[in-house]
């Protein structure tokens, strides 16, 4: 072989692992999902596997779910619920996550402990959500006894 084609097949082999290096890895996408505000429960479905995060903030309420690996190719989108809920919101939390924001209507909690999450499968997913109730289960800090020195 000539140097010149050598070269030529150095340059290829760089250049395709560059492209190929350059595409992103394909993520699941946020298929469909559904609030029934009757029965507190939220589906969804995602076109690849996805295990589900959740964490409840507070100031304004909400059950936050994280679906890493997903995304949401879509601007954010928010719903008006009904009841002990004020809205669903759907969007692209960073570039490798979808976030699902479920906020309570002011001066509602619920007890983020009973929250139960249903994989049927690895995309078809629901989450049980406990009926909100009036106060607040921000914790509270008892004051510490002052300890013997």
């Amino acid at each position: 072989m000539e140097y010149s084609e050598v070269r030529f097949q150095f340059l290829l082999v760089s250049v395709c692992s560059f492209c190929l290096l350059a595409v992103p890895a394909d993520a699941g996408q946020l298929a469909s999902w559904k609030f029934d505000v009757g029965r507190n429960r939220l589906d969804f479905k995602t076109d690849a596997g996805v295990q589900p995060k959740a964490v409840m903030l507070f100031n304004p309420t909400r059950l936050v779910i994280d679906l890493p690996g997903i995304s949401f190719p879509k601007s954010t989108i928010t719903q008006k619920l009904t009841g002990n809920f004020r809205s669903l919101r759907v969007g692209q939390f960073d570039g490798g996550t979808t976030r699902l924001v479920l906020e309570l209507q002011p001066g509602y909690t619920l007890n983020p402990k009973r929250v139960q999450f249903t994989g049927e499968n690895p995309i078809d997913w629901y989450v049980t959500i406990p009926v909100p109730e009036r106060g607040s289960t921000l914790p509270t800090l008892a004051p510490r006894p002052n300890s013997p020195r």
